[in-house]
Formats: structure tokens, sequence, C-alpha cells
């Protein structure tokens, strides 16, 4: 999966959980916290070890898009009203009332990636050395 394919599963994921919940909690709750760590931390198994640092940067990106559409159509705090400063406070209060849910996902994503990317780095250097020695090394067994 490339970095790309992984920013697209968890707007999904996660707008599917924000839908669900703005509907039958009329809030950010369980689903959604689920559904977003759940997102970021599959994909972060599953992308391509060249593009981990793309995953790391992408938690906060595709949180940010789901809590301001959420706190643009329904925001659960505020009264509401249609004012371009009541949908700036209603957004911040989304971002700022739903950030552990954030930092749950970032901190997993950020652990996967530094032992993924860790174990990559020491497979890219043993092959470095496999290729370096000698023809007739890498033929006898090691003893």
């Amino acid at each position: 999966m490339t970095a790309l394919g992984t920013a697209i599963v968890v707007l999904v994921v996660g707008s599917i959980g924000a839908a669900v919940d703005s509907v039958v909690f009329g809030s950010l709750t369980y689903l959604f916290a689920v559904l977003f760590v759940g997102a970021c931390v599959i994909v972060a198994i599953r992308v391509h070890s060249d593009d981990l640092i793309g995953v790391v940067i992408m938690p906060p990106l595709a949180y940010a898009i789901i809590v301001t559409g959420v706190g643009y159509l329904d925001p659960s705090t505020g009264d509401g009203s249609a004012g371009l400063r009541n949908k700036a406070i209603d957004i911040g209060s989304e971002m700022i009332l739903h950030a552990p849910i954030l930092l749950t996902a970032f901190l997993l994503v950020v652990i996967i990636a530094a032992f993924r990317g860790r174990r990559a780095q020491i497979a890219r250097r043993e092959r470095q050395r496999a290729l370096a020695q000698p023809p007739a090394a890498r033929r006898r067994p090691a003893r």
C-alpha cells in the first residue's frame, strides 16, 4: 500500500465512523475513535517501508480534515449559528475535545513506523553486506 492509499483508507474509514457517531450520538465518540485509530494502525502495518514517513504525518492531516467537516456540518458544541466566527469556534472545539483520539493514533503509528523502519534498515544493511562479499565467500557455508 502506498502513502496515498493509506491516506484514502484512513479518510474513508474515519469519515464513516464520524458520520455514524454524529447521527447516532450527536458527537464523535467511540465508533469514530475505534475506526480512526484502527485504520491508522492497520495502514501503518501494511504500508511499503519506503512510505513510512508519509504514514507518520498522515494521522494529523486526516484527523484535521474529518473533524473540520464534522465541526462545520454537525458541531457538538456552540449554538450552531451560521456566522464564520461561530463556525471557526465550533471547528476548534471539535478538534480540541477529540484530541486524545488523534494522539493515540499518532503515537501508535510512530511506534509501528519506527519499529518497521529499523527492521527495514537492518535488512538493507544485511543485503549490502551479502553483496559486498566475494562470490566464493557467498558459496561456502559460514562456520
